[in-house]
């Protein structure tokens, strides 16, 4: 949902209070969300954007100060994962970008006030990226080869896993 977060950063004025680190999963993410002007609403406010993948996630790419604290859009939660001591909560994207803004977990009161604007653009926002129905990433896709074995090989794979 980085629609959303940035939705929510689109209406913040100045710098956050807070460090934000936006990752997103792919390239093509990163391509349509640029397009959209997504990633000029996060430089605007003081996102760092990282290069898209897991490493940021996974603690790899960069980590936290030690004993600070992080709200992490991540799945998983361990000791030391994002930095030495470093304590994570893990939330959505929305609640990640409500706490960058206000510079704290936000009560369940502010929250929903931030969240309630969301809701009148939930129609555009809440849209998933769909590669293959768009033409800059489904056409060139449609000029690969794929030689028969491969495609039988992959259609036995498929069979075993799904038994």
């Amino acid at each position: 949902h980085f629609r959303a977060a940035g939705e929510l950063l689109k209406n913040f004025d100045g710098q956050l209070p807070t460090r934000l680190w936006i990752a997103p999963p792919t390239k093509m993410d990163e391509a349509q969300l640029t397009a959209e002007g997504f990633y000029a609403i996060y430089g605007k406010v003081g996102a760092r954007t990282e290069m898209p993948g897991c490493s940021l996630c996974m603690g790899n790419q960069a980590q936290i100060a030690p004993k600070s604290t992080a709200v992490s859009t991540s799945t998983r939660n361990f000791p030391n994962r994002l930095g030495k001591g470093a304590n994570v909560y893990l939330a959505s994207a929305e609640l990640a970008a409500i706490a960058a803004i206000l510079g704290k977990i936000p009560t369940k009161e502010e929250y929903l006030k931030m969240y309630a604007e969301l809701t009148k653009k939930a129609d555009t926002t809440y849209t998933y990226l769909n590669f293959d129905q768009y033409a800059q990433y489904s056409t060139p896709a449609g000029k690969i080869e794929v030689g028969v074995d491969l495609q039988d090989k992959a259609r036995k794979t498929h069979a075993a896993f799904v038994a």
